[in-house]
Parts: C-alpha cells; structure tokens; sequence
C-alpha cells in the first residue's frame, strides 16, 4: 500500500533525532505566515506521530509538506528536505528556500557579490566544530603548510582555530584559498554551509 504524507512526514521526524526535532518544533512555533501553531500545542507533542499528525492537522495533506521542508531547510536539515521532496514530489511553500539549486560551483565569489568567507566570517568562527577536517583538506590542496596546520591545530577551541585560519592562511591565499576553503566547508559542514547559503 503506497505511503501516506503523514507517513511520509513521521519517516522524516524520526530520522531527525531529538535535537533536530526540537529546533523544528521551535522553527514551527516562530512561523508568522498563517495558519500559525499555538507553542501550547507543540509542547504537547511527544514523538514523530505526534509531530506528523499537528503537521497534517493544522496545515492539511496538501499543505503540510510544503511547510515542513521550508521549516527543515531552514534549520539546515537540506538532506531530509530533499528526501522528502523527492518522496512527495512537492516543493516548499517559500521558492527562494531552495538556494543550493542554483550554486553549481563556486558561487560564492561571484564578482558583484562579497564572497561567502567573507559574508559569513563571524559565523564560521562560532559555528564550524570539525576544523581538524577543514585543516586536512585545506593542507591537501596545499593552501596551508605543515607549520601551520600544527600552529591552529594547537589551539584549544574550534573558535580560536576559525579565527587563526581566516585571519593567517586564508587571508594570505586570497580568493583562491576562500574557494578552496568553502569547498572543504561543504565537504564537512554540509548542514552549516547550505544553511548560511540560504541567508
């Protein structure tokens, strides 16, 4: 028997995990267009049925699949989005949530536009945890040497590295070490990139 959209919906909460389930949720309550969702409700729901049947409930089998990947893909979850996207065979309820179709490569250096490291820069330094993965790249592609890959490596917090890697090496290379960098990002920070792209 083919699937429903709340069956459809309740697959993709239950591969969201508890923490991507509350940003959601929190997403949900802070939505302005209408029908909105009371937070009494959203606090009352307790597993993925829950979730998927105040989904269908509130915004109707046709409507609740449009919302939910414009809700997923604005708190970075673009991967279930899509999933679901292609399970459903519906888009989301906003066109412009759907930034990573048109950014083939990179895009970010656009020449009327200012480049995605440096747009995002403040961000990148709280947000990114995997730098130890970014440096591995960055030294394949021989934008950072041997010295100092273990110079950020040695700092203590991911923030401190970010800030070491953008001010020192990435500074120096210029736009070719931007791209290369945005690139290992997308190859490690996937979630993160697409969400910032999106802004």
């Amino acid at each position: 028997m083919a699937k429903s959209i709340k069956d459809h919906l309740q697959d993709i909460f239950d591969d969201l995990g508890a923490g991507d389930q509350r940003k959601f949720k929190s997403k949900l309550c802070d939505r302005k267009t209408e029908p909105r969702v009371r937070r009494a409700a959203v606090e009352k729901v307790e597993d993925s049925i829950d979730l998927a049947n105040l989904m269908v409930t509130t915004f109707t089998e046709n409507g609740a699949v449009p919302v939910t990947i414009e809700i997923l893909q604005a708190i970075g979850c673009n991967e279930p989005a899509q999933e679901l996207i292609n399970n459903t065979g519906q888009s989301p309820s906003v066109p412009s949530a759907a930034p990573h179709v048109p950014s083939p490569a990179p895009g970010p250096s656009a020449p009327s536009t200012e480049h995605f490291i440096d747009r995002n820069r403040a961000k990148l330094i709280s947000r990114v945890n995997n730098v130890d993965g970014i440096l591995d790249e960055l030294l394949q592609m021989k934008i950072i040497t041997d010295e100092n890959y273990e110079t950020i490596h040695a700092e203590n917090t991911s923030q401190k590295k970010m800030r070491k890697l953008l001010m020192g090496p990435i500074k120096s290379a210029g736009t070719r070490g931007k791209d290369v960098l945005y690139k290992a990002l997308k190859d490690v920070e996937p979630c993160l990139t697409e969400e910032l792209e999106s802004q």
